[in-house]
């Protein structure tokens, strides 16, 4: 049944791939499109013969947040394999993050879901290994790899109830697939559990941790510019709300609130989580009458009352010198981004009801204190209460910054299982 399930697919591929094209070309994001030869030349796996290192360790990551938190890890796979490392990503975004990490060989983008691609990329590249990240489980690539003996194994993985719960309705397909993985080191045993139903064993199974919270900064490199920036603007001494990956809803909920938060004095910026939206995000702020400014702009008046960090790299210096942080995606139902950023910076954590991709962080900032929960309709109330108790809100910060540290260690125990299997393979 299960193989079934897979001709269906790569017999389906061709329709739903034209669907998917003409979508993204009548979409907001199109203009991601921008080297269309190079990226059709990868995603079909067409890269010529010898253009990739061969026997390479080959890791393949959704984007730029999966690459980024796989930093260490890659540093410790080069030491310890001591090949070149490759990575795929399924964003052009997520490939222009791995080119710039110095211990990555090559980055591509991901040969497309489809048997014959990803069969003639395996083909091309002969890796020694291969790794997918995250939730980046693709039938066909895991076919493929285990149809000519690549060793694969899943690093770091996640799964959500609602994705098993339509993974479900194709088990023997996911069975199939995912039965041929040495191991899979997973986040939590929420995600064992899940991973079990599809039809992982528990000998396969390793509960790890997420290594996205190794990879926390507590000490970011551009504070002093954004010091510059508030000297520039006036706000030095004034309470500062910075909102980290908003999405539309919830820069709505900020500018219903902002002014009754800045007749407190109460400054505010918010880092749109998708940039290409900076045109229509531009004409919103123009027509809330606000005070507003863009950092890509480059200067300033001291009139202004509200920023917007349109650039990408300042999130955790921002956060940094926030009195208060909110995360987004959590209010919009994305699921909720990076709690612990501002949590490992000492940081009180504003959040909503959607974080089930973060379920664990979220709720033990909720139960030790040090992260609130927020909606469109408490959100002002919340702010300005916290902000108006600066004793409470240093207490609350000095427990989420606790919270943050419990969550580290997992890339150690990753690599534990890692050299394991090598051992006994040996």
């Amino acid at each position: 049944m299960g193989f079934l399930l897979l001709i269906l697919t790569n017999l389906a591929f061709p329709v739903a791939g034209l669907v998917v094209l003409l979508s993204f070309l009548f979409s907001t994001r199109r203009g991601l499109l921008k080297h269309l030869r190079q990226e059709l030349s990868e995603r079909f796996g067409l890269e010529k013969e010898g253009s990739i290192p061969q026997q390479a360790i080959w890791l393949h990551c959704a984007s730029v947040g999966e690459v980024m938190s796989m930093k260490e890890i890659i540093s410790r796979f080069k030491e310890f394999y001591q090949r070149d490392i490759i990575v795929t990503t399924s964003t052009q975004a997520g490939k222009e993050a791995a080119q710039k990490n110095p211990q990555i060989t090559k980055a591509l983008l991901a040969p497309l879901d489809f048997y014959p691609s990803v069969r003639r990329f395996i083909r091309i590249a002969n890796p020694y290994r291969l790794f997918v990240v995250e939730r980046e489980i693709w039938p066909n690539m895991l076919e493929a790899a285990h149809r000519v003996h690549l060793p694969t194994a899943l690093l770091n993985g996640r799964i959500s109830a609602r994705s098993t719960r339509a993974y479900w309705l194709v088990k023997p397909l996911f069975k199939r697939v995912l039965s041929p993985l040495k191991f899979a080191t997973l986040q939590t045993e929420e995600d064992a559990a899940r991973y079990q139903r599809l039809g992982l064993e528990s000998s396969q199974i390793f509960v790890c941790g997420n290594v996205k919270y190794d990879t926390l900064n507590d000490a970011p490199t551009k504070t002093a510019q954004v010091d510059e920036m508030l000297t520039e603007l006036g706000w030095n001494g004034k309470p500062l709300l910075v909102l980290g990956s908003t999405h539309p809803q919830e820069e709505t909920m900020l500018l219903r609130a902002t002014p009754d938060l800045i007749k407190q004095q109460i400054k505010i910026i918010f880092a749109p989580r998708h940039l290409e939206r900076m045109p229509e995000i531009r004409t919103t702020l123009r027509q809330s009458g606000l005070h507003y400014a863009c950092i890509s702009d480059g200067h300033f008046d001291k009139n202004t009352d509200i920023l917007c960090a349109d650039v990408m790299g300042l999130l955790q210096s921002l956060y940094a010198r926030a009195t208060l942080a909110f995360v987004g995606g959590s209010v919009a139902p994305r699921g909720a981004h990076n709690l612990l950023e501002p949590a490992i910076l000492s940081k009180t954590v504003l959040f909503g009801k959607y974080f089930y991709n973060t379920p664990q962080t979220a709720n033990k900032l909720l139960e030790f204190g040090g992260g609130v929960l927020v909606d469109e309709f408490n959100f002002k109330q919340t702010v300005l209460r916290l902000v108006a108790d600066p004793a409470q809100l240093e207490n609350m910060s000095g427990k989420a910054r606790k919270v943050a540290l419990s969550f580290k260690g997992a890339t150690d125990k990753i690599m534990y299982v890692v050299k394991n299997y090598e051992q006994q393979t040996a």
